[in-house]
C-alpha cells in the first residue's frame, strides 16, 4: 500500500499503536478490508477501515489528525466508507467505542448509529458501547 507509513504514523498518533504494523498491513491486504482516507496538504490527515462480511460491516477505527479536528472531516469519510461497504453487499454496520469517548459517540450518533448495548470491560480502563446502522 503506497500510503502505508503516513496511515500507520497517524493510527499511532490517534490510537497509541493499537494495531501493530504487522497487524495493520495484514488488515489492509485482506480483501475484505474496507478502508477512505483523506488527504489535506498532501499528508494523510484523516482515515476509516473496516470490513465487510456478507451482509454486515465493521467499523474498526477512524482517526483525523488533532490539529484538523472538529472540521467535519470524519464525518464526511464514515458516509465515503460507508458507500464502499455498501458496494460490497453490507446492510448493516457495527462499532465498538469506548463509553467515556462522547466526541466520538456523537460523531456517530449524528452520522445515523444507534446504540445496541454495553460491552462491559471490553477495554482495559472502559466499557464499549455496541452502535448499529442500517447502511
Amino acid at each position: 500500500m503506497k500510503d502505508f507509513e503516513e496511515l500507520y504514523a497517524l493510527e499511532t498518533e490517534c490510537f497509541g499503536g493499537s494495531w501493530t504494523r504487522e497487524m495493520l498491513l495484514a488488515e489492509l491486504e485482506n480483501p475484505l478490508t474496507v478502508l477512505v482516507c483523506k488527504r489535506v496538504d498532501g499528508i494523510v490527515a484523516a482515515f476509516a477501515f473496516g470490513r465487510v462480511a456478507v451482509d454486515e460491516a465493521e467499523l474498526f477505527q477512524i482517526g483525523t489528525r488533532p490539529e484538523l479536528r472538529g472540521r467535519g472531516i470524519a464525518k464526511s469519510l464514515l458516509e465515503r466508507l460507508h458507500d464502499k461497504m455498501r458496494k460490497k453487499g453490507a446492510a448493516v454496520c457495527f462499532l465498538e467505542v469506548r463509553s467515556r469517548n462522547a466526541a466520538a459517540i456523537a460523531l456517530y450518533e449524528k452520522s445515523g448509529y444507534e446504540r445496541i448495548s454495553v460491552r462491559s470491560g471490553y477495554y482495559p480502563d472502559d466499557d464499549a458501547v455496541v452502535m448499529r446502522k442500517v447502511l
